[in-house]
């Protein structure tokens, strides 16, 4: 056999072996590049992934909060740009809370700037923001019943500002905060409170840390999950996919003169 014909028949036994090998990684490139292409449609930027292994490989711990807001069947935590109602993940996130109330059958949170109001589930009710309200920023957050006589009756919300105490019985409509019926009634305000241990299992849950799938796909896309060694891996893969292209090419080449030469 000649030195021509033993080099195409290595080249023919290794093209074949490297591609089916090589093949099914090529197919995750392919179908993780066509995802990241339309994550938008896919919604991966939204869908989370908190599996634990995962997380401990991306050297990331989750971060309790120790204090919080209690309500009467409740709480609300915050960490890590994360609020947390009673284990519902809330649509707000990266402000600082300086209160939270039970207000009627709604939660009210505020921040500085802001006040929101959630019903028990978790559901956002409504956001009030600049003219809705009385001034800014809110530096305390607190109730006083709308009723000395009846306090059954439901109670005022109250805003400390910079300007002053605002009150108001509905959301809409603000006035500033006075003694009522001749009576000094003095303003229950939120203050935040050591969360209770029987808490821990929920909390952990609720602030364990997270990605969102397109950033794993991502990841896994460019090599970059694997460490600092990942961009290198890719980098040979690419190499070998260029090897079996142009071995390929030479093979096809060959067999077409071989065959125009008979």
């Amino acid at each position: 056999m000649s030195r021509r014909a033993r080099a195409m028949r290595f080249i023919r036994h290794w093209h074949a072996r490297a591609g089916v090998l090589l093949g099914i990684f090529f197919l995750f490139l392919a179908f993780s590049g066509l995802a990241l292409n339309h994550t938008d449609s896919l919604g991966l930027a939204k869908q989370p992934i908190n599996t634990s292994w995962l997380m401990r490989w991306y050297g990331l711990k989750p971060t309790v909060p120790t204090h919080g807001y209690l309500f009467k069947d409740g709480y609300l935590a915050s960490a890590g740009g994360r609020w947390v109602m009673d284990g519902h993940v809330l649509s707000e996130t990266n402000q600082l809370t300086v209160g939270a109330i039970t207000w009627g059958d709604m939660r009210a949170i505020a921040s500085a700037n802001d006040l929101f109001l959630y019903l028990p589930d978790g559901q956002l009710v409504d956001k009030l923001s600049g003219a809705a309200l009385p001034n800014r920023p809110i530096k305390r957050l607190g109730s006083i019943l709308s009723s000395v006589t009846n306090p059954d009756t439901k109670p005022q919300l109250i805003l400390e500002t910079p300007q002053g105490r605002f009150v108001t019985t509905d959301g809409l409509t603000w006035q500033t905060w006075a003694t009522q019926h001749g009576v000094s009634v003095q303003p229950v305000w939120s203050n935040e409170q050591a969360l209770p241990s029987s808490l821990s299992t929920s909390l952990n849950k609720a602030f364990g840390p997270s990605l969102p799938l397109e950033r794993v796909i991502l990841d896994l896309h460019s090599g970059r999950i694997f460490g600092r060694y990942g961009p290198m891996l890719m980098d040979l893969a690419a190499l070998v996919l260029i090897i079996l292209s142009v071995s390929g090419t030479w093979i096809y080449l060959r067999t077409v003169r071989r065959q125009s030469r008979h």
